[in-house]
């Protein structure tokens, strides 16, 4: 009786042991792997690259052309021509238009009076002062000394005029002028790697232009 107690007993625990051994394998079953979470790593958005304007913009589908305009030609002359004025004494452009004009027009004038040797018609274009300094026998001969071909005599304004102003200015050219002050002017050539050739000087007297020929220095 004792044994057959003891018998029942152990094919009810492996009964039970199989049971709970079904149920959790079915419970395995139905349930889906966990899968190890992995960590992404943080990807921070990039920052649109500086363009600064030495560095060209880069573009794959077109070039960009930059197009740089330059300065009018005609306000870089004006510019030059006032930079030695006070602020006192301001120039406009249109005034700075109209001094050039006159003056070119004068040396146009001069050229032909020259090419005629007209003392007289020369005389009509030069300032009081320059004609009462070159009138005088002593400034004339300070002239003369400075003459290289020492056969020259200046006696007369009118041999400063065939002898020292006409070859003076023989093949000149004017590009420019430079105002020294709103009533006196230098009319200059430019030349590349060396200082203006100055070639005239002006004065205004009674609101009209004429030749300043300064003193021998």
């Amino acid at each position: 009786m004792k044994k057959k107690i003891i018998f029942t007993f152990t094919v009810i625990a492996v009964l039970f042991v199989f049971i709970f051994s079904s149920c959790a394998s079915k419970q395995e079953e139905s349930e889906p792997p966990v899968e190890p979470l992995i960590e992404q790593p943080e990807i921070e958005p990039e920052e649109p690259e500086e363009i600064t304007p030495e560095q060209p913009y880069e573009n794959d589908e077109d070039d960009v052309i930059v197009i740089v305009e330059e300065g009018d030609s005609t306000d870089d002359e004006y510019l030059r021509s006032i930079a030695n004025l006070d602020e006192a004494e301001a120039v406009s452009k249109q005034e700075f238009t109209d001094d050039k004009n006159e003056i070119l027009e004068i040396i146009s004038e001069l050229a032909q009076i020259m090419e005629s040797k007209d003392t007289l018609a020369w005389l009509k274009y030069i300032d009081d002062e320059s004609k009462e300094y070159y009138k005088n026998p002593v400034n004339l001969r300070k002239a003369q000394r400075k003459l290289p071909n020492k056969l020259i005599e200046l006696k007369t304004i009118e041999d400063y005029f065939k002898f020292v102003f006409i070859p003076a200015r023989k093949n000149s050219q004017i590009d420019e002028i430079r105002y020294i002050s709103k009533t006196h002017v230098k009319a200059v050539q430019i030349r590349e790697d060396m200082p203006d050739a100055i070639y005239y000087e002006f004065k205004k007297e009674n609101g009209k232009w004429l030749v300043y020929i300064p003193p021998v220095s």
